[in-house]
């Protein structure tokens, strides 16, 4: 099927020099353009049509190197959400040209992926204590100093690339209530572990499937009720505090997925309810009372929330804003909810 697929560059003419526009040349062939007029359109190529790119010709060739020798070109610019991962692949979906890609990995045996961000997926074992950092485009692989023997973290995320100086790894898991966290940061040789109690013993916190997500120094994560936790991990030990969200009775029995997402200096949530009363909600969260308000309209936002990762984008493209794209199918095309409609 991506044999299928045709290069189409996304420019308008806006984003064309004057001078490249205004220029009469003898020759037209495509062979011919301007390096300026190249980096323009390599801007906007979806990483698997990278390949494709490089092959039309010697001049395009030249103007993009291999992509293990350009680190900083921005093939990950275009949103995209990681469907599932199948015995030695991954399968990427981008929802901006409703395009899957399948890419082959031979770490995946018996392998867990606990999240990807900022282009790299964060792995583990079978037993859930060998962890690595693998990019899995350009297959560079980095590792992480094990996870101690005797603990087990439900949910791993990490705040930025791993090649950045300022790269944390973080694990999560709910004990009794409490909230069990492992901190490793780049260049330590062991994990941080640290126990946060709740003040609120009577409530049970079941750490929902979506990651959680930092924001201010702060980390937010959602339970399977929707109710909200949020920590700092780096503050006092009782920096550990549950937030109760009441939900219409009605639909609290038929909440059946929720996700957090950070949007610009927004924190928001995605709830999708089953049954007769099924349908999809977003709620900001007030901070000045800590609770989630719904909210009817993302302007010219667009959500793409997954189990691994949840961003947040601000939408160029005409059609694309206002909507709410799942890692799903419908047949060929992805699933989205628009709340225009």
């Amino acid at each position: 099927m991506m044999s299928e697929v045709i290069l189409v560059s996304t420019l308008s003419s806006s984003e064309i020099p004057q001078e490249l526009r205004d220029e009469k040349k003898e020759d037209d062939s495509w062979s011919n353009l301007r390096e300026e007029l190249l980096s323009l359109m390599l801007s906007r190529v979806y990483f698997s049509d990278y390949p494709r790119f490089r092959a039309t010709c010697v001049s395009w060739q030249r103007a993009s190197p291999p992509l293990e020798l350009t680190p900083h070109y921005p093939k990950y610019q275009s949103p995209c959400l990681l469907l599932h991962g199948l015995r030695r692949a991954i399968e990427f979906f981008n929802p901006t040209y409703n395009i899957p890609y399948k890419t082959d990995i031979s770490e995946l045996s018996h392998i867990t992926v606990y999240s990807f961000n900022h282009g790299w997926l964060l792995m583990g074992s079978g037993d859930g204590h060998h962890t690595f950092f693998l990019d899995p485009f350009t297959k560079v692989k980095i590792e992480i100093p094990n996870i101690p023997s005797n603990i087990t973290f439900s949910k791993i995320c990490f705040t930025s690339s791993p090649t950045s100086l300022d790269c944390m790894v973080i694990g999560f898991t709910i004990i009794l209530g409490d909230l069990r966290v492992g901190i490793i940061k780049r260049g330590e040789e062991k994990w941080t572990i640290e126990d946060f109690r709740s003040s609120q013993f009577w409530l049970r916190f079941h750490l929902s499937d979506c990651n959680p997500i930092l924001h201010n120094g702060w980390y937010y994560c959602l339970d399977t009720a929707g109710n909200l936790g949020v920590l700092k991990p780096e503050s006092v030990r009782d920096s550990w505090h549950i937030y109760p969200q009441r939900l219409p009775w009605k639909l609290r029995d038929t909440l059946r997925q929720c996700f957090i997402v950070e949007s610009n200096e927004d924190i928001l949530s995605v709830f999708v309810y089953c049954g007769r009363d099924r349908r999809v909600c977003v709620y900001k969260l007030d901070f000045s009372k800590m609770v989630w308000e719904r909210i009817e309209d993302l302007g010219n936002r667009t959500l793409y929330i997954s189990n691994t990762t949840s961003f947040s984008t601000n939408s160029t493209i005409r059609g694309m804003g206002n909507k709410i794209f799942f890692p799903k199918f419908n047949g060929k095309d992805g699933v989205f909810y628009s709340l225009a409609s």
